[in-house]
Formats: C-alpha cells, sequence, structure tokens
C-alpha cells in the first residue's frame, strides 16, 4: 500500500477557494499503469469518494477496483481525503488536493476534467468553471463585473508525491 497525495500548482489571478464543485462525487481523472509489468491502462479512471466497490476475495472495499489488462494483477484505490481547496495564498506553489491509498496500481498523471469551482478575491462571486480540462490547455480566464477586474487561472500543474 502505497499513500500518495495529488498536489496541484497554478497562477490565481483575483479569485481563491479553488476546489471541485461536489467534492465527494467529484471523479478524479487519473491515468494509471501496473507496477509488476509496466501496461498503462488504456482509458483514464476516474476516482469517486462516494463510489465503492468490493474487494475480489476480501471484505474490503475501495473506491476502485480494476486489474491489469495485460498481466491480469488485481488493484485497488481508496480516497483517505478530498476535502481541500486551492486558495490564493497558495497560487504558484503545489498544493496536495487529494490524498489516496494506491495498492498495486500507479498514478501516472492526473486530468482536470469535471465541474469545479473558485470564488473571487473581491467580491461575493462565485464562477462554475464547466470543464476543468481549460487549465492545462488555455487557462480559465472571466471578468468579475462586481469588482471590476479580470480574474483568471492560468500556468496548471500537477505531480504526486508520497506521504506517510
Amino acid at each position: 500500500m502505497v499513500k500518495l497525495g495529488l498536489q496541484i500548482k497554478c497562477t490565481m489571478v483575483n479569485v481563491t477557494n479553488l476546489s471541485p464543485v461536489d467534492k465527494d462525487n467529484f471523479g478524479w481523472c487519473l491515468i494509471v499503469k501496473c507496477p509488476q509489468c509496466g501496461e498503462e491502462h488504456k482509458k483514464d479512471v476516474f476516482l469517486v469518494k462516494n463510489e465503492t466497490h468490493e474487494i475480489a476475495g476480501s471484505r474490503g472495499t475501495a473506491n476502485l477496483v480494476m486489474s491489469c489488462s495485460f498481466c491480469k494483477k488485481h488493484s485497488n484505490v481508496d480516497i483517505i481525503e478530498n476535502n481541500i481547496a486551492y486558495n490564493s495564498d497558495d497560487s504558484e506553489s503545489f498544493k496536495t488536493m487529494m490524498v489516496a491509498e494506491f495498492r498495486g496500481i500507479e498514478p501516472v498523471s492526473f486530468r482536470p476534467e469535471g465541474e469545479w469551482t473558485c470564488s473571487a478575491e473581491n467580491s461575493s462571486k462565485t464562477f462554475e468553471i464547466t470543464q476543468g480540462s481549460v487549465f492545462v490547455t488555455d487557462g480559465w480566464y472571466d471578468y468579475d463585473d462586481e469588482a471590476a477586474c479580470e480574474v483568471a487561472i492560468t500556468e496548471f500543474e500537477h505531480k504526486f508525491v508520497k506521504l506517510k
């Protein structure tokens, strides 16, 4: 069992509290591979806190249960924590957004798919970002008409870090 944290880093302009809209039902989109044979899973997998599956040959459950399509090794992932927001104070620094236990599977990459939300830093306005993948491609830009200023999230990066 390996406990890993998914960390993100981005530049935030006049916004704070970036997080998935519905943290418990959000699908953390991962690209994974089998550490035994090195085979990368051909499709993205979605890790959802409120989704549980039984682990074959065990009385336990996990948020994601799968087997390698090449070597048939069984693996599972369980989210430990995902109620974390990326704040304006975190801008341009890596911060852990989700922590999970990975058993027999290794994350390769993360895609910020799905719905995200953030708050204006200088007003009471809240922004819904319907497709998080825009962070990676062009960045996200909008306008806060209450504070009369541009808002943006750019230079999105991620990494996985081993935790104790």
